[in-house]
């Protein structure tokens, strides 16, 4: 081989690496920017189920807080009206002994 057969051959061996450079960062290029396309629709998709997670969860608190609520009141109720039955049963008496106190 020739002076010139070898000037070629190293020409065309760089011409070759700087495809395979150019073609490898355009691939690593395109991997990279695929990655950070499937890593924002992963953390999308987290965020988005974070947010049902916490919905449902704040909607059982709700629910379970008025189950709760609607038994203190039921009980409020029915203490109340113990009460009122109470007072009234016990009015008579009051103003029978009222009376009967100003009679003396």
């Amino acid at each position: 081989m020739g002076k010139e057969e070898i000037l070629k051959a190293i020409k065309n061996a760089e011409k070759n690496a700087a495809k395979t450079l150019a073609d490898a960062e355009t691939k690593a290029s395109s991997i990279l920017s695929d990655a950070r396309v499937k890593a924002t629709e992963l953390i999308q998709e987290q965020q988005e189920a974070i947010n049902v997670n916490s919905r449902s969860t704040i909607s059982d608190a709700k629910s379970k807080a008025q189950t709760e609520a609607d038994k203190v009141i039921k009980q409020g109720d029915k203490e109340i009206l113990e009460i009122t039955e109470k007072g009234a049963k016990q009015r008579k008496k009051a103003i029978d002994s009222v009376i009967d106190s100003f009679m003396k």
